[in-house]
């Protein structure tokens, strides 16, 4: 079944949500491939690893606050990583 805009006031509170998020058509594409099961979404966008990696190679001595907020972490977070260099 194809989500359309004529009939949205019927969609599921979810969907209707992610229509207007990400528009019908995006919205159409996690409908077919998730409908059904129970997804949730971590707090962290990206794995710690990745993040060791950025702020390693990123950090000029200046920018902790910057990088911090950027990623979603603790300056004192942030400092333990670069110590363990």
């Amino acid at each position: 079944m194809l989500i359309s805009l004529k009939k949205k006031e019927g969609l599921a509170e979810i969907y209707s949500q992610l229509v207007d998020s990400v528009g019908v058509e995006n919205a159409q594409i996690i409908y077919d491939n998730f409908k059904g099961q129970q997804v949730t979404f971590p707090m962290r966008l990206y794995k710690p690893e990745y993040i060791m990696q950025e702020v390693k190679h990123r950090y000029n001595g200046t920018n902790l606050r910057e990088l911090a907020k950027e990623y979603g972490y603790t300056e004192r977070y942030l400092r333990k990583i670069l110590k363990e260099k």
